[in-house]
């Protein structure tokens, strides 16, 4: 798959810059090259080591519904179906490393909830393969993030290759 992003001026520091698509139930595992072994985002992965990672996939860690589970630059990464032993593979094409996540919820259903409590957890795996990913913070309480980990406008193009072994 390939995909350029054109994003105007109008719509600068987007939190994300990528593709969303759903993967079949049944897929339970994460294994991946890149920063882990735990959640990292841009601005606050020096604690997440490169390397190669296996996990089950991660559920929603926060009172309060919010972004979780990205692993950055990722130079592979796999769903593993431990009943079946089907691996869906996730290469980037090109040299770029790309940041994905994988949970049980559409980046809406973390937003439209108040509390855990109100979040629905699908069956199927819902994939983030991001080119580009705002560091955290809102200044919601303290400073927001720094303008070098903010997404500017301009064209984005990335690749990938999904192949089911």
């Amino acid at each position: 798959f390939r995909h350029v992003v054109h994003v105007p001026d109008h719509l600068v520091d987007l939190p994300r810059v990528g593709a969303l698509f759903a993967v079949r139930a049944g897929f339970d595992r994460m294994r991946w090259f890149g920063r882990g072994p735990h959640e990292n985002y841009p601005d606050r992965n020096r604690s997440a080591m490169l390397g190669v990672w296996d996990a089950a996939l991660d559920e929603l860690p926060y009172l309060v519904p919010q972004e979780f589970g990205l692993r950055t630059d990722c130079r592979w990464f796999e769903l593993i179906d431990s009943a079946s032993g089907d691996v869906l593979r996730i290469d980037p094409v090109g040299s770029r490393a790309l940041h994905v996540s994988a949970t049980r919820h559409f980046p809406s259903d973390l937003f439209e909830a108040e509390t855990a409590t109100e979040v629905r957890r699908r069956d199927d795996v819902i994939v983030c393969v991001d080119v580009a990913h705002r560091g955290l913070g809102t200044a919601s309480c303290g400073p927001d993030v720094l303008s070098r980990y903010r997404l500017p406008a301009g064209r984005y193009d990335f690749a990938y290759r999904l192949t089911l072994r």
